[in-house]
């Protein structure tokens, strides 16, 4: 039996569970984790993110955007990817600050 992992954005400590073979970028979105992403199939870059401490597996590398220097400095598209344990990435974009609204 397995049991979920915990992801931890560095730069703002928010951390979410993700469960075993579960995409990191789904568990955010459901746990409503502040995580920029656009496509969720590998193509816009938009999740991109720096693995900065544990393992994360990145899937379908032939079919997503990626480049084998990318994968070697611990980046990852965290929309095709499934953490293996604890750990702690930062996102390469940042999310837009949010504007307040004007009446």
């Amino acid at each position: 039996m397995s049991s979920n992992n915990r992801v931890t954005i560095q730069a703002t400590g928010e951390s979410f569970e993700v469960a075993p073979r579960e995409f990191i970028l789904d568990a955010a979105i459901k746990q409503q984790a502040s995580i920029p992403y656009s496509c969720r199939n590998g193509t816009c870059r938009t999740c991109i993110s720096t693995v900065v401490e544990g393992k994360v597996e990145q899937h379908d590398i032939e079919d997503c955007l990626i480049s084998p220097s990318e994968l070697a400095a611990g980046q990852r598209l965290i929309c095709l990817s499934t953490a293996s344990g604890d750990v702690i990435i930062e996102p390469l974009r940042k999310l837009p600050k949010k504007q307040p609204v004007q009446a």
